[in-house]
């Protein structure tokens, strides 16, 4: 049973910045191998399945423009900075709605363009409300209706099974709310013992997700994988155990059998009498010999069944071979 010497989780540190969070927690004490293990594993579940929402799809309406690489009067910023600047929105969705979200920008200038003008449905809440959108003067007047996705890691635009229609620009999924995750292992001492470690991990989170619940689910998912493999162990059937052969490839066997046919039929290290009833009946070689049957053996004169039973034995015993039988 594994021994747990006193251990604990703790939160050793926690920040709330304009546009991200971050927390330290520490685990100790483990036993040599663990804390790589354990940081290593949610790293990387919390860097790449996380889910989120991001602003996938952006149709502009007023003024009408149908691609990237245009511009708009009266703004100063040209439609692909709008749009990179539209990728960094955060959004913070409740779990009961469904994707994708609909939102609507609509502003005249003169004035700042931010976050904050993105008209939300209820459950959905921009975590980023000062983030700077684009700059407008007395002559803009512009309406843009955004999706937001939900979605995890980072999906190109390139990749996204949906065909845009037309005046739609769709953008890249930026999903992961998980902007950083480092781990670091320490060593710490228990008693007489100064073998243990202890690990220590930092979390840098968008504001669309705290720290403490990517972590928590982070964890639900490995547990997940972990519990699944346990339930399915009791229905697996236990295999009866081979027992192994050499396997030898069919061109190897020939060369192997052509080989063994040029020895002389000294190599069987065969009584006196027996090698001498075979060489004077002209059986030279170990092919000569297997190209007589069991029968035609026998007809030799003074060669009996005990001579064939020396025979059949080391063949058997040096080379793996036996003789032909006779027809019946």
């Amino acid at each position: 049973m594994l021994q747990t010497f006193g251990r604990k989780f703790k939160l050793e540190e926690q920040a709330e910045h304009e546009d991200h969070y971050y927390a330290r927690y520490s685990m100790a004490p483990l036993e040599k191998g663990y804390a790589v293990t354990i940081g290593n594993t949610l790293r990387r579940v919390l860097l790449s399945s996380i889910p989120s929402f991001a602003i996938t799809d952006v149709r502009f309406i007023k003024p009408e423009k149908y691609h990237e690489f245009d511009t708009i009067d009266g703004v100063k910023e040209d439609i692909m900075e709008i749009l990179l600047n539209l990728k960094k929105v955060q959004l913070r969705v409740e779990s009961y709605v469904e994707s994708p979200v609909k939102l609507i920008i609509n502003k005249k200038g003169p004035g700042i363009l931010s976050a904050k003008d993105i008209n939300c449905p209820a459950g959905v809440v921009v975590v980023n409300p000062n983030h700077y959108l684009a700059t407008l003067n007395e002559d803009a007047d512009i309406e843009i209706e955004l999706y937001a996705t939900s979605g995890k890691g980072f999906i190109p635009a390139s990749e996204r099974n949906e065909r845009p229609e037309i005046g739609w620009i769709v953008l890249d999924g930026v999903y992961s709310p998980v902007i950083k995750v480092n781990w670091l292992v320490e060593n710490v001492r228990v008693d007489k013992r100064t073998d243990f470690e202890k690990l220590i991990l930092e979390i840098w989170t968008k504001k669309s997700v705290k720290p403490s619940e990517a972590l928590k689910h982070s964890l639900k998912i490995i547990l997940d994988h972990f519990n699944f493999i346990e339930q399915s162990l009791s229905d697996v059937e236990e295999l009866p155990i081979p027992t192994y052969q050499e396997t030898i490839p069919v061109s190897e066997e020939l060369a192997s059998t052509e080989d063994v046919a040029s020895k002389k039929i000294e190599e069987l290290d065969l009584s006196a009498r027996s090698l001498n009833c075979l060489k004077r009946d002209k059986i030279e070689t170990i092919g000569d010999l297997l190209d007589r049957t069991e029968e035609e053996l026998l007809k030799i004169k003074n060669f009996g069944t005990k001579s064939l039973d020396e025979v059949k034995e080391k063949l058997r015993e040096k080379f793996g071979l036996s003789l032909r039988k006779g027809d019946k």
